[in-house]
């Protein structure tokens, strides 16, 4: 499944290519220049993006000693962000003279030359510079800068997140095979129920399955190419998300009836990952258990991708060889 995600096969700098996944994280690039000028803007952006459940890289604050820093720190991470953000306000001379920022330009231009979605942004009292002045920018003052960065982000997020829904169910049909022959098929939600519990999970990247049969509800993700750290991350918030929508509902109600249905939230859901194969399937569960608080013990399952494509193979070998019937002669 190499098609999976886009990868970067060709460095910018002419070193061997890095094979990092264009949209790989659930993270945003945000550049800007280092000065204390801007350091609530900055903050201001960081905060509205981690409400949103994705993660913000600072080129200017993550620059570690003896790392090769443009490589780990920055292009990497514009490659694997969802989106960027690129404040294009000027720097400042100490005579107090006004220049553009020579490394936030730098890496804009690396934005554009990569087809990412970016969100530009520049106070209204500046000026863009010739080169990129005929590009579209977000103008802002001090009096709406939060509220315009709100809106770009949302839109941002919700045409990444539309996008790799699409994507990924054009990438991986193995999966869907897989839960078919388990009995389970994608939830229809456009009914409520299952529109409720594939709502706490989509911007984690959950897919919702459900076995009608047996009365199952499972959550699927696949992490194939991201980060460990997400991974349990977002399966914390999603059991969190779960579990407090049952014990809400739970005291609620009086009624045994009406208890014993919303059990079936504590019964019946069960939680299947795929992971990288270069991280133990042991190891990521046993981080998992160590953070989230499962306390109604949803099942967790951890896959790699191969081994679902081997579970598929494996039902078409049950069907064994056809013979072919070699054509008449005429």
């Amino acid at each position: 499944m190499e098609n999976e995600i886009r990868k970067n096969e060709k460095c910018f700098i002419g070193m061997p290519s890095c094979g990092y996944g264009y949209e790989s994280a659930k993270s945003c690039f945000l550049a800007a220049p280092a000065h204390a000028s801007y350091t609530l803007k900055i903050e201001a952006i960081q905060s509205i993006i981690e409400a949103q459940q994705y993660e913000c890289h600072i080129a200017l604050r993550r620059i570690d000693p003896g790392t090769f820093a443009f490589c780990t720190k920055i292009c990497s991470k514009i490659i694997q962000s969802q989106f960027c953000i690129v404040l294009l306000d000027p720097s400042f001379e100490q005579s107090g003279g006004e220049y553009p920022n020579p490394n936030v330009h730098f890496e804009y231009g690396m934005m554009i030359g990569q087809n990412k979605q970016i969100i530009p942004l520049q106070d209204e009292k500046y000026d863009l510079a010739f080169n990129i002045s005929p590009l579209d920018t977000i103008k802002y003052n001090d009096s709406n800068f939060k509220i315009k960065v709100q809106e770009a982000v949302d839109n941002a997020i919700k045409k990444s997140t539309e996008v790799a829904s699409l994507g990924k169910q054009l990438r991986i049909p193995e999966v869907f095979l897989f839960y078919n022959f388990l009995g389970f098929e994608l939830s229809d939600t456009a009914i409520t129920f299952y529109n409720i519990l594939y709502e706490y999970g989509k911007n984690l990247g959950f897919y919702l399955f459900d076995n009608k049969r047996e009365k199952k509800i499972k959550y699927f993700a696949s992490f194939h190419n991201e980060d460990p750290k997400l991974i349990v991350l977002h399966t914390k918030l999603l059991i969190e998300k779960v579990t407090s929508t049952y014990e809400r509902l739970e005291t609620g109600v009086d009624d045994q009836e009406t208890k014993k249905k919303y059990g079936y939230l504590k019964d019946t859901i069960s939680i299947d990952i795929i992971v990288p194969p270069f991280y133990e399937k042991q190891e990521v569960d046993s981080k998992i258990s160590e953070i989230a608080d499962n306390k109604f013990n949803y099942p967790i399952n951890i896959y790699y991708l191969e081994d679902i494509q081997e579970e598929v193979n494996n039902k078409y070998k049950e069907v064994g060889d056809l013979k072919v019937i070699k054509p008449k002669k005429s």
